[in-house]
């Protein structure tokens, strides 16, 4: 049986409801919510778009509509080209990662904790024993060189999960434990699912253990959302970027050239820099 509540009608008859209930169809209403917001981001990224401007280019030969058809096939491929280059994906890139530029360890200001965001995971994998890393992997190393380091006694790891799997924050308690970070001094996080419960669950957890001031690393393209965000909630934030995107050496191949990885760049910087907009359009910023 659920946990109940006693609502007392006008002639003093009492109204047994169902509170578990009530969370339960909250929760169903947010992961719909969620999963319409990612389903909708979709939308957003390049290769999408030059997909959907295709569509339309075939849509328009079927109506017969040549000049609306080449207009529509030509924008779509020429999007897509421009996004797999390097110079309009360093040039996205360092919109971002320009107003944080690295620190040497030396030079860190302590913090009452670090604060290690999702993101750096895939998940569990069928043949593997440890959760599976993504390209963001080097938010992990950058968060263990700062405890090492002495940077602050307590790691904070943030992320949920799909219902069913284990969340990111019990994926990298698990790593950071085998790179040498004791498990008592890692607290996690698991609820969240985007970066604004990123920010609202650990401020909520953080201040009941009276912990104002943090270490948030994140990669250097995100940290701008994130620091307002984590600033929003009343913490004192010092910014540890890490995970820089664009390489200094110069690339092999003409920066013309359209390569997966600078998709991959560019599609990652124009969900951060509309997701800022979003944000701030909401006042969570």
């Amino acid at each position: 049986m659920g946990a109940v509540a006693a609502l007392p009608y006008g002639d003093g008859r009492v109204c047994r409801t169902r509170v578990d209930s009530f969370f339960l169809t909250s929760a169903r209403r947010y992961t719909i919510s969620f999963e319409l917001t990612k389903l909708l981001s979709l939308l957003l990224y390049p290769l999408s778009q030059s997909l959907l401007l295709c569509l339309l280019a075939l849509l328009a030969l079927f109506f017969h509509r040549v000049r609306l058809a080449a207009l529509a096939l030509l924008l779509g491929l020429g999007w897509l080209y421009l996004c797999s280059t390097s110079v309009f994906a360093d040039y996205l890139m360092g919109t971002l990662e320009d107003g944080y530029p690295p620190k040497a360890l030396s030079v860190v200001e302590p913090a009452d904790a670090i604060v290690l965001l999702g993101g750096a995971i895939r998940g569990d994998v069928h043949l593997g024993t440890l959760g599976d890393l993504n390209q963001q992997a080097d938010r992990l190393v950058h968060a263990v060189s700062l405890y090492k380091a002495g940077k602050s006694p307590l790691l904070v790891v943030t992320g949920g999960g799909p219902s069913g799997a284990r969340t990111e924050a019990q994926i990298m308690y698990e790593l950071l434990q085998v790179m040498g970070v004791p498990a008592g001094a890692i607290v996690q996080e698991g609820k969240s699912r985007d970066t604004y419960q990123n920010a609202v669950y650990t401020a909520q957890m953080l201040k009941e253990r009276g912990i104002r001031r943090i270490l948030l690393v994140t990669s250097a393209f995100h940290m701008r959302r994130a620091e307002a965000l984590f600033a929003a909630q009343g913490l004192e934030v010092v910014p540890a970027p890490t995970d820089y995107q664009r390489l200094a050496s110069p690339p092999l191949m003409s920066p013309w050239m359209p390569s997966v990885s600078d998709l991959w760049q560019s599609t990652y910087a124009l969900h951060e820099l509309l997701g800022y907009q979003v944000y701030r359009y909401q006042g969570r910023l």
